[in-house]
């Protein structure tokens, strides 16, 4: 982007939002106050429903596991130790870097993790999930206009230089609160108006058209959004031109890996984002879940490594820009998969799963009751138990963290867990 074109954001498009935080140039883009030490939470959505069973593996039930899974148990000499729990638990073998930071003490397992066997959308991909990313149980068919857990977190914040959550994972709902309202976009680089010639001047009548009265309701929004990505672009795309991935810290070339480092990239800036989002899709494994093609590795275990590897990858970089006793990351995904193999190689939609926490502020470690694989304690027609209610990491990431009461947050009540 040249400079005429900043200096018109900078002068024009910001003026005509009303932000009274002016655009301050990415050199004094320093530590401003309380800002700098505000307590992050990153999402990372699992979309699909994660296979729980072959991610951390229940090493004192091996036999009942392989015995539920002929074909899709892992080997027991390929499963990776988990150490201070070598007896216990074995890791996916795809996930190799995250027991790196295991061992550092930066991650936290929560086993047997789920809805409530009485939440509305059991089973079903896009009830389920609204249900992590509200923080409620109404499934797909809520009361009233949904609002996400973090989102209502953010409700009590008034936003600073940038909108207080930034998603890049096309899943908006869990930062979206009754008040407040993420931004949304595929990349950092991604976000603005590109005219192909005459850049200054479609710029300055574009601003100007957007001052034009608007008809209330869908317009009126529409044209707000548009005043926020003239004011936002510049700013936004500097940022990302000017963000050095740390010395020895390689991002791999996937959708996961990039979302996460133009967070990292945000988090680094210090503009006051709290807030962040990004997933990964395709864990809806009903079929051939262990293999793939010729010379390549089996399909989940592909799944797991481009987790672990991203999250490895980006903590490693917030380590090196000083920023990581400020962020939590925490994965999930809607649902797990059911105790035994199907068919087709694959298995159907679970109930309960581990959801993880990563970050220094985390007590690295393993908690949660892992559910009993024998066939009388399995529920809901042979599925993993779910004793942890996914709403107790919520209650402990936001009154640990976050330094919030979680109780008129989750609307209710929940144990709170030590991993923070």
């Amino acid at each position: 982007m040249d400079t005429t074109r900043r200096e018109f954001l900078r002068a024009g498009a910001i003026a005509a939002l009303g932000l009274t935080s002016p655009f301050e140039g990415l050199a004094a883009a320093q530590p401003r106050g309380r800002e700098a030490q505000d307590p992050i939470v990153v999402t990372v959505s699992l979309i699909g429903g994660n296979d729980g069973l072959n991610t951390v593996v229940p090493l004192r039930q091996y036999d009942r596991y392989r015995a539920l899974r002929p074909t899709l148990a892992w080997p027991r000499e390929q499963l990776i130790p988990l150490p201070r729990y070598e007896e216990s638990f074995g890791l996916n073998p795809g996930m190799q870097a995250l027991a790196q930071l295991f061992v550092e003490g930066k991650v936290a397992f929560i086993n047997g993790c789920g809805c409530p066997p009485t939440a509305n959308g059991l089973f079903d991909h896009e009830a389920s999930m609204r249900n992590f990313w509200t923080g409620e149980t109404y499934g797909a068919a809520p009361p009233g206009k949904p609002t996400g857990w973090l989102g209502r977190f953010l409700d009590s914040m008034e936003p600073r230089e940038f909108p207080t959550a930034v998603d890049f994972g096309f899943a908006p709902l869990v930062l979206t609160g009754a008040r407040s309202t993420p931004l949304s976009l595929a990349r950092l680089s991604g976000f603005g108006v590109f005219p192909s010639v005459d850049a200054e001047a479609r710029y300055r009548a574009y601003e100007r058209i957007q001052q034009l009265p608007a008809a209330p309701g869908v317009a009126q929004r529409s044209q707000a959004l548009r005043r926020q990505i003239l004011a936002l672009s510049g700013v936004l795309q500097g940022i990302a031109d000017a963000y050095e991935v740390a010395p020895g810290v390689q991002y791999p070339a996937d959708a996961l890996a990039g979302g996460l480092q133009d967070c990292a990239a945000l988090i680094a800036a210090k503009r006051g984002v709290r807030a962040l989002g990004v997933s990964l899709s395709g864990f809806d494994t009903h079929a051939v879940q262990n293999f793939g093609v010729p010379d390549s590795l089996p399909y989940h275990q592909i799944l797991l490594t481009t987790v672990s590897e991203a999250m490895a990858a980006f903590y490693a970089d917030l380590k090196a820009h000083g920023v990581s006793d400020r962020v939590v990351t925490l994965v999930f995904s809607e649902f797990g998969r059911r105790g035994a193999e199907n068919n087709n190689l694959g298995t159907d939609h679970g109930f309960g799963g581990p959801m993880l926490v990563i970050g220094d502020p985390v007590q690295g470690g393993v908690y949660g009751d892992y559910p009993d694989l024998r066939e009388e304690y399995l529920v809901l027609d042979g599925n993993l138990d779910a004793p942890v209610d996914f709403r107790s990491v919520y209650a402990t990431i936001l009154a640990r963290h976050l330094g919030a009461d979680p109780e008129p947050i989750l609307r209710g009540n929940f144990p709170q867990l030590r991993f923070l």
